[in-house]
């Protein structure tokens, strides 16, 4: 069995890495692609030295997680009415302040609540870029898409699928990482996991 888990609302200072750090340390082959919100500063995260801290910590462990946008501050409108040229602006927005961290980031893109348009879509496309879709929605859908068979929350331990694709969140929601964790300590030690990336279809 194949595991992908993707996590949504990642950001340098929004991270649960001591989470992400346990899984690490049970499961060897552990990996997991972070859909994470390039601008956080102007959340009430006290001083700079703190996120700079957490971007330390974070670099140590790019070799088994995977950044991915996920808009560019999270806000819930944010792509939802966006122009083709908005858009294009906010991937290059996202793009120079993982740069500017000195992140490597996949060209992938999921919106802030799954909201977006075919003109985000077709910037997507025109870009090269692939889209996250959410199972249980009607949505416009980019030409390489990643889209989850399980939320963390439901019986995915259960399937026999050969191939479970987990989406979730760092924190705050039914289905976040802390909520769920226990559900995730049922896979067996050699479990083969993979990042979203190896998991794409096309159109």
């Amino acid at each position: 069995m194949k595991v992908c888990l993707a996590l949504h609302d990642f950001s340098v200072v929004n991270n649960r890495l001591e989470l992400l750090l346990k899984l690490k340390n049970i499961y060897p082959n552990f990996k997991v692609s972070l859909f994470t919100v390039p601008f956080d500063e102007i959340q009430d995260w006290g001083h700079s030295l703190v996120r700079e801290d957490f971007l330390k910590e974070i670099k140590k462990h790019l070799d088994w997680m995977q950044i991915i946008p996920h808009g560019l501050l999270h806000n819930g409108s944010e792509m939802r009415n966006c122009t083709y040229e908005k858009c294009r602006e906010i991937l290059h927005l996202g793009e120079n302040i993982f740069k500017r961290d000195g992140l490597p980031y996949e060209k992938g893109f999921c919106a802030p609540h799954w909201k977006w348009n075919s003109e985000v879509v077709r910037a997507l496309d025109d870009e090269g870029w692939w889209g996250a879709v959410d199972r249980d929605k009607e949505m416009p859908c980019t030409r390489r898409f990643y889209k989850y068979n399980f939320l963390l929350n439901e019986p995915f331990y259960n399937s026999e699928l050969p191939l479970l694709k987990l989406h979730g969140h760092i924190y705050g929601t039914k289905n976040d990482l802390g909520r769920c964790f226990d559900s995730l300590m049922r896979f067996h030690l050699s479990t083969e996991w993979v990042f979203a990336t190896e998991c794409l279809e096309e159109k």
